[in-house]
């Protein structure tokens, strides 16, 4: 304690360091018991007052470190500062007398670690830290970083780790201690991690939830990723080197930082700076700490690697950042507000490559789509409104005025949809901007029926000029900064904006922020009088999102407040009708599908539309868990959760057989193509934990023999030829061979493992790839070939068939550039199936495991999305009456779909029924269905037994010869000719069962109802 408060005094400083005082510091906590935290014998020789003693020596002596290393940098630094303004022939800074202390503020230190970073020669040797490396103190303490979070009942422990950090913000401000940060280390329990992923999860705040402790590791990512490109040459007084040297002093710092860019993204360093970009807890602290991560992914985003991966996320896409930039957390933080809003502008231009500030003149086009749009009549649903209004009653405590309001205003009992804000195409424009992701033809190797995709049916891209694919429409609103300079940003980047106090002064551009200039911050009065209204505010905020489009129209629908509004794009003669019927009738003249994006259409017809076929019990009442159809389509195989696996007869629901597999919940059921062999896994149990899943032999009569068991919670056969079997085991992956059930090669790097909670490994199309842990190995060589950045902690990804395309929660990776294409928000945390023929996407939401009540569990729950695979543009999302699905499989055909639900009963039990459920693809319930389907749920479960919930000859005759009834002769108001239909489909979701009766639609001058019915012939033809 003494030291800590006497190393502010240089006369003490110089006394301690000529007595070897930083060795004897180093091994005061090197030589303590508790640092050996493997040795149980000598923890069990402790007692509490012995360990918290030790605490208490190793929480002073970091402290002590810490103003040791501040009062060097502190001398250093006006070293250095005093070589520079003599050189410039400026003042000289006085040297601090030996009896005075040290100014070693936060701010103060702050400003010397900008002025070393900045004008440090990169070979100059800082003694101190070259001492502090050849003790091992570096290592030292990184293996106190993460011991100390498992210090339980100790008060002082964020306290030890802020100290702790506080060193190493101070020392990573030379390359040596950075590139060491590079290097793995031993962990307790014996586990071996980079050291820099210690310091990332410190910043992320799990294994730590405390904010100073969060904004310390911070400030070391910083150091790491915000150094400037070009250093100085190794003479303290010289600028910069000239010639060759100075090409060599840029080359070695711009080596140095890529070194540290990509340690940084490869331990899932975006995906933590990304989350606390939107931190809102604890509110005090919030402000600054999305300040800090925004100027480290400022500097990351130097990388151009980095740079391409963030440009297509939604912090960009969907104009996260700049609902973000409109106000702070807490308004008495504006300074920290501030600055998040500096860092935030500077990484949206160096992302977008063009200036915040950049004008363009206005064309004759904007000019005539400005006066479309003061000509627009804006409407909108009330009803919306009301919502809107009774959510924010909600928030706000009144509750009895938010329920008379929605008992009044007959709303909808159900939370109003998240608000999306996609940025606007206006804010950056590139004019040389071009989408990097082309449409394209979707090759499936049993689908007959495939087409090229349009430009038009391509996925937007962000930040594009008006010639390119226009961008979701968002309300406009960001915070704007003038800037100086008129300079691209990737050109050449400059670290500005850590620039120190001393360079500013310097320079004499230190001024106010440019924030502070914005007009944004100017209120600017309407006049004097006061007739504002809230129908004008929503109008004029409608109004705006109509100026986005790139093709407004002056007749517009009713607009949503819950969702974007964007104008539909003009079709050509040669682009399939958005009606079904001519565009059936129009497959003589435009074949196959009836003209540009005809197929796209069809797909969208098609599994837009589930009709309940029958429902599957289990006679034993123990609930289903697992689905999967048999080879010949003839039987569902059903696991249930006390481990059995059983046989069901497709038609008549009658159990053909029953077989005890495991003593747990089966979770994975696949059978191989020949119907030879089954794959099975099950939860493992504490009592049970030598496998997880077996390989079982199908027999006459769809009996099972096990032939051997595999380690591992999941397992699935090779795709090309199933002679291997992929099982998972937590981070490992093992390939199996199947005739001999040897091990063919394990699939692990310590080094690169992502860590994902829900890991399930797979096989590429060509069986030559696998894809664990986010991670893409080769097969034949048992190597990795690249780790895929880490964005979610749950599902680690799965290929497209097309063998392209990696999907990993909702980003879409490029598998031969390793580059993140796009995202698809809609799939997030889902677990993913593709239909048979590869064309279409199956998503169901998977929820946390401590969703243990209905009000935390997602509204996604109990629905089944399905995606377009070529686009992945949303087609619907179908609710069903079910508390979740938890599992689904497809047949063959792709004519219906198995899905096994948790229904929650409400009786003496409330135990929750887990049944399987058939539904026919492509068709919609009728009145008789829902009849039906009313008299069903009357019926006593005895009753249901009896009548075992047959179908009538003719209907079961019309499934059996895959025969499908008349359908919906329906306008296909999903398919309006735009690239994204995302607004349609929760419109139709919306809407279908209100307005159903009310849609008309005229081809070739006759008028049919919606009702009207389709040949079958020509329905089937669609597939």
């Amino acid at each position: 304690m003494f030291l800590g408060q006497a190393f502010t005094f240089r006369v003490i400083l110089d006394l301690f360091d000529k007595k070897d005082g930083l060795r004897r510091l180093v091994n005061v906590i090197s030589t303590l018991e508790i640092m050996n935290e493997n040795d149980e014998q000598v923890h069990n020789t402790l007692n509490d007052d012995q360990i918290y003693t030790m605490r208490q020596m190793v929480r002073h002596t970091t402290f002590a470190m810490k103003r040791y290393f501040e009062a060097h940098l502190s001398l250093k630094a006006d070293e250095i500062r005093r070589s520079h303004l003599r050189n410039d022939g400026g003042s000289p800074v006085q040297e601090t007398p030996a009896y005075k202390p040290i100014k070693v503020s936060g701010e103060v230190v702050q400003d010397n670690i900008e002025l070393m970073m900045d004008l440090m020669p990169v070979r100059l040797h800082w003694d101190p830290e070259l001492l502090f490396h050849k003790l091992g103190g570096v290592v030292l303490l990184t293996k106190l970083l993460a011991l100390i979070p498992s210090w339980s009942n100790y008060t002082g422990k964020s306290e030890t780790v802020k100290n702790t950090l506080d060193i190493f913000t101070v020392c990573t401000v030379t390359p040596k201690t950075q590139l060491a940060l590079l290097q793995s280390i031993t962990v307790p329990e014996n586990l071996v991690y980079p050291a820099i992923s210690i310091f990332i999860n410190l910043a992320d705040g799990e294994t730590l939830a405390e904010p100073e402790v969060q904004k310390s590791a911070l400030n070391v990512l910083i150091n790491c990723v915000c150094g400037p490109i070009e250093r100085y040459g190794a003479g303290v007084g010289r600028y910069m080197s000239v010639g060759s040297r100075k090409k060599i002093n840029s080359k070695m710092g711009e080596d140095i930082l890529s070194k540290m860019w990509n340690g940084i993204r490869i331990n899932n360093g975006i995906m933590v700076l990304l989350k606390l970009l939107s931190i809102k807890t604890p509110i005090t602290d919030a402000d600054s700490i999305r300040a800090l991560a925004c100027k480290a992914l400022l500097g990351l985003s130097r990388s151009e690697t980095v740079r391409q991966i963030i440009s297509k996320l939604p912090l960009f896409t969907n104009g996260q950042i700049q609902y973000l930039m409109k106000e702070p957390v807490l308004q008495d933080k504006q300074q920290e507000f501030i600055k998040f809003c500096r860092y935030a502008s500077d990484l949206m231009e160096r992302v977008s490559g063009k200036l915040a500030s950049a004008n363009f003149d206005a064309s004759l086009d904007e000019i005539r789509r400005a006066d479309i749009v003061a000509h627009t009549k804006i409407r909108y649903s009330e009803k919306e409104l009301l919502q809107l209004i009774h959510d924010h009653l909600q928030k706000n405590g009144l509750m009895d005025t938010a329920c008379m309001l929605q008992k009044e205003g007959n709303l909808p009992r159900c939370t109003t949809p998240p608000m999306i804000h996609p940025a606007s195409p206006q804010l950056y424009m590139n004019p040389q901007a071009t989408p990097s992701r082309m449409p394209r033809q979707f090759n499936a190797m049993s689908s007959s029926s495939s087409h090229a995709i349009s430009s038009s049916s391509a996925p937007s891209l962000p930040l594009t000029s008006a010639s390119s694919q226009s961008t979701t429409p968002c309300t406009p609103g960001p915070i704007r900064f003038t800037r100086q300079s008129q300079g691209s940003p990737t050109n050449t980047p400059k670290n500005t904006y850590s620039k120190s106090r001393f360079l500013r002064e310097r320079d004499s551009v230190f001024s106010c922020s440019p924030a502070m200039r914005s007009k944004n911050f100017t209120l600017k009065l309407q006049g004097s009088d006061h007739d504002m209204t809230l129908d004008k505010i929503v109008t004029e905020y409608l109004r705006k999102q109509h100026a986005l489009c790139r093709n407004p129209v002056s007749t517009c629908p009713s607009m949503s407040l819950f969702n974007p509004h964007r104008c539909p794009e003009p079709r050509g003669s040669k682009f399939a009708s958005i009606n079904i019927t001519s565009r059936l009738a129009s497959r003589a003249i435009l074949p196959p599908h009836g003209g540009l994006d005809g197929a796209c259409a069809n797909r969208k017809f098609i599994y837009s539309r589930f009709r309940p076929v029958r429902t599957y019990k289990d006679a034993d009442e123990n609930g289903f868990s697992s689905c999967a159809f048999s080879v010949d389509q003839q039987y569902l195989l059903l696991g249930t959760h006390s481990g059995d696996v059983k046989c069901l007869n497709v038609y008549t629901g009658d159990e053909v057989a029953s077989n005890q597999c495991h003593s747990n919940t089966v979770t994975n059921l696949q059978p191989s193509k020949d119907g030879n062999l089954l794959l099975t896994s099950f939860a493992m149990s504490w009592t049970d934990i030598s496998s997880a899943s077996s390989l079982w032999s199908i027999g006459d009569g769809t009996s099972l023999t096990e032939r051997y068991a595999l380690n591992g919670h999941h397992a699935e056969f090779s795709k090309l030829v199933e002679d291997k079997i992929l099982t998972t085991e937590g981070e490992k992956s093992y390939i199996i061979d199947v005739p001999t059930g040897d091990t063919i090669v394990e699939l692990y790097d310590a080094d690169k493992v992502n860590g994902y909670r829900d890991n399930r490994a797979t096989f590429h199309p060509s069986d030559d790839l696998v894809l664990n842990d986010g991670v893409l190995w080769d097969v034949r060589s048992g190597k990795s070939i690249h780790k895929f950045d880490k964005f979610n902690p749950h599902i680690s990804g799965s290929f497209h068939p097309m063998g392209l395309e990696i999907i990993i929660n909702s980003e879409i990776w490029d598998i031969r550039t390793f580059h993140l294409l796009h995202t698809a928000p809609a799939l997030d945390q889902c677990q993913i199936k593709f239909s048979n023929a590869g064309d279409i996407i199956y998503a169901i939401h998977i929820d946390e495991e401590n969703d243990m009540y209905e009000n935390s569990k997602s509204p996604y729950s109990s629905t089944l999305r399905t995606f377009d695979s070529t686009n992945y543009s949303p087609i619907t999302t179908f609710e069903t009456k079910a508390q979740s699905i938890c599992d689904i499989c497809t047949e063959n055909t792709d004519s219906c779909i198995a899905m096994v639900e948790q229904n929650q009963q409400f009786g003496e039990t409330s135990m929750d029924e887990f049944v399987c459920k058939l539904y026919e693809i492509g068709k919609l319930k009728d009145s008789e269905d829902d009849q039906q389907a009313e008299e069903e749920e009357e019926m006593d479960d005895n009753d249901d037994d009896d009548d075992g919930g047959n179908l009538d000859d003719d209907e079961l005759d019309s499934f059996d010869e895959n025969d499908g009834d008349e359908i919906d002769n329906e306008d296909d108001n999903d398919d309006d000719g735009d690239d994204n239909d995302d607004d349609d489909d929760d419109d139709d979701d919306d809407d279908d069962d209100d307005d159903a009766s009310d849609i008309e639609f005229s081809v070739a001058g006759t008028s049919e109802e919606d009702d009207g019915d389709l040949d079958e012939d020509l329905l089937f033809q669609l597939y």
